[in-house]
């Protein structure tokens, strides 16, 4: 790095864990022998609104945390790209979630644009709650010049009760760090937003009812499944406000009892006979 100091904003949703991410990079920062400064920044509640984080290292004391100019920008929800637009400088570096995210909504005029389908591959491939670890691994490699080991140290240590309850949660996330560093990011040719969360309401016709959800309000806290007397509903693909599996309905199954809708905390779903 020819900067004194790098600054780094990271973005997205609260649930993403995106401060997870930020704690991990930070230490492992610091353990490489840079100074180092983390401030979180979140929104009214913690999940779901826009989360932000502020890094910055570099060799020589930093004095003043929070910075007004980004070096780095790493974006992975598009609710969060409002929060952080006054940031961005023609010479900002961003890194954005391709599979969330068009490539439209980056600013063109930044010459340094990389895309990582992070979401996507989260959800192909593992869990969607390792996506901070995949990209973890894509900044620390690729960026940072981290050493895998010393990373992968710093995310045990960080998640060490979660990692010793769960063996398989320690191998997801130990593969999903591989991932982020192997991957090779999108330049020119990016991902299809396809993961991003529907602003549209499904609707579902069949069996006499129709069934309405509408993602941007699901949770997928999946209390609907659980009250569904006849097992009509189960995780789909379609993703719900905070990235995560919403409902899909079985309507041969379906008796339109209206549990599902009577027990959404969000007003998400509902049944209805024709």
């Amino acid at each position: 790095m020819t900067r004194k100091t790098t600054k780094i904003l990271l973005a997205g949703e609260g649930g993403q864990g995106i401060q997870v991410l930020s704690k991990i990079l930070s230490q492992a920062l610091l353990n490489t022998g840079y100074e180092v400064s983390y401030i979180p920044q979140f929104g009214p509640e913690q999940r779901g609104t826009p989360s932000v984080a502020f890094v910055q290292f570099g060799k020589e004391k930093i004095t003043y945390p929070k910075f007004s100019k980004a070096d780095f920008l790493i974006i992975l929800r598009q609710r969060a790209l409002k929060m952080v637009v006054p940031y961005i400088t023609a010479e900002t570096l961003v890194i954005f979630d391709s599979s969330t995210i068009p490539r439209s909504l980056i600013s063109q005029r930044n010459s340094q644009v990389f895309g990582l389908p992070a979401t996507k591959l989260a959800e192909e491939n593992f869990t969607s709650k390792v996506l901070n670890i995949i990209v973890l691994g894509a900044l620390s490699g690729k960026f940072f010049n981290l050493a895998k080991k010393n990373v992968w140290a710093e995310v045990e240590k960080q998640l060490s009760k979660k990692l010793t309850k769960s063996p398989d949660l320690r191998k997801l996330n130990e593969q999903a760090l591989e991932t982020g560093y192997d991957f090779v990011l999108e330049q020119k040719k990016y991902s299809h937003p396809t993961y991003d969360t529907s602003s549209s309401a499904i609707v579902s016709k069949g069996s006499n009812k129709i069934a309405i959800l509408i993602p941007k309000l699901c949770k997928g806290c999946g209390i609907c499944i659980l009250k569904c007397p006849v097992a009509a509903l189960k995780f789909g693909k379609t993703l719900g406000v905070y990235g995560t599996p919403t409902p899909e309905i079985d309507l041969k199954k379906c008796i339109a009892c209206g549990n599902c809708s009577r027990f959404c905390p969000d007003c998400a779903i509902k049944v209805v006979k024709k």
